[in-house]
């Protein structure tokens, strides 16, 4: 790492922490930030979460802004307003990294001993910093479980931009979730809490009105029947996509939908499927879609429940959390994984399809075809008892509604820090 890199960063947290303690003189505010540098609009976790903090007497403010070359003066304006709203609010909520946030000191609780051994013990109490990661479960490693790999960052890097650092509470989907988010993030477990994201609830309400829909299909002499979507403006999209596709008659769908690849030089076996889609499933009882990873099109990575899945019957994925959201949607997933030797090094699982639900995993495209073959002509052969135990844990203990929790949980909190 260069030392002009170096110097950079330690100038930008010089002037972060000069900007806000400028900014600390004003009083604070009953306010909650939403940051999010991956996408131009709030996300239906930010916009649902913001609702239930507002029901609850805190105003939401969201701050987001897709990062890219030609956003370089709009960002600079976004990192100015981050910082002055976090010198005003009460709460920050995030969904991925911000430099930002792990660059500036804030006033933070004294930890426990327990708490004080991990490597980051910083749980700023004012304000409260809340990590709501952007996706379900921990099936691959990330962060800290990843230094020094290829699809990772370098400790020195790490270091040097404090990544995820200035935590007060990171929330993951479930139980199963907790250590492997504790470890990516290098945090007491105890400070990572299994509340879910608001999109969880949603996906489960869109697969039963699904379900609906087919029963009442089924029903009906001529194989047609009205769908009603509902719910949230980003979900109707969703819902109203798959509308027209549900007939008795068509062929079932299988998406495929893998990881993204940081590094150039790795292998992607579903990017070779895709090459050769013309001639590997001319004659197949099925449609194929593709979704590659949108950070990987450099597309908008904007949250909320994914239209692509939500029309297919198959999702073919490699390592990616896509997963949990096709469980979550009722749908039928197949592990595509001819270079799992190599990921489990490069970034490493957490969940090793393999061992887990081997009746579910391919290793060449021969084994993938024949396998789509068999369960998209005889769909009720599919193991779902292999996907449950996948998933297992990934939601054990999140509630009916997230948001509602995730509030109550971050004001629960507020008021015992003002207590003490």
């Amino acid at each position: 790492m260069g030392a002009l890199r170096t110097v950079a960063v330690h100038a930008a947290a010089g002037v972060f922490n000069g900007l806000y303690k400028l900014f600390c003189l004003g009083k604070r505010r009953d306010e909650v930030l939403f940051v999010s540098r991956k996408a131009d609009a709030p996300s239906y976790d930010y916009l649902e979460c913001g609702a239930a903090f507002k029901q609850r007497g805190l105003a939401p403010v969201y701050l987001t802004q897709r990062l890219g070359a030609k956003t370089v003066f709009p960002y600079a304006w976004l990192v100015l307003r981050e910082i002055y709203h976090l010198a005003r609010c009460r709460v920050c909520v995030i969904d991925r990294y911000d430099p930002v946030v792990c660059l500036i000191d804030f006033a933070c609780e004294s930890p426990t001993e327990a708490e004080a051994l991990a490597l980051h013990h910083d749980f700023p109490r004012e304000p409260m910093v809340v990590q709501l990661w952007h996706a379900f479960g921990a099936f691959k490693k990330f962060g800290y479980q990843a230094l020094d790999i290829a699809e990772g960052h370098s400790t020195e890097e790490a270091t040097l931009f404090k990544i995820h650092r200035n935590y007060s509470w990171v929330v993951c989907s479930g139980e199963g979730a907790r250590a492997g988010f504790a470890e990516a993030f290098a945090c007491p477990k105890e400070r990572v809490v299994p509340l879910s994201r608001p999109t969880q609830r949603r996906m489960r309400e869109l697969a039963q009105q699904v379900a609906a829909a087919g029963e009442s299909m089924r029903q009906t002499a001529d194989g047609q029947a009205e769908w009603e979507a509902g719910g949230q403006p980003q979900c109707e999209a969703a819902a109203q996509a798959s509308a027209p596709r549900k007939s008795a008659s068509r062929k079932p769908v299988v998406l495929f939908a893998p990881t993204i690849r940081k590094y150039d030089k790795t292998a992607h076996p579903v990017q070779d499927l895709m090459e050769r889609a013309g001639e590997l499933f001319a004659q197949a009882p099925y449609e194929t879609h593709w979704a590659l990873h949108p950070l990987e099109s450099g597309k908008e990575a904007a949250g909320g429940v994914p239209a692509h899945v939500l029309e297919a019957d198959f999702v073919v994925t490699d390592y990616s959390s896509i997963v949990y959201e096709a469980y979550l949607l009722g749908k039928r997933v197949v592990f595509f994984v001819p270079d799992i030797e190599h990921y489990r090094h490069s970034p490493g699982l957490n969940v090793d399809p393999t061992n887990v639900c081997p009746k579910l995993c391919a290793r060449t495209q021969d084994e993938l075809l024949a396998m789509l073959e068999t369960w998209a002509q005889h769909p009720e052969t599919y193991p779902h008892e292999q996907l449950e135990r996948f998933v297992d844990g990934a939601f054990e203990g999140s509630d009916e509604d997230p948001a509602a929790d995730i509030a109550d949980f971050v004001l629960r909190k507020l008021s015992e820090s003002e207590n003490n």
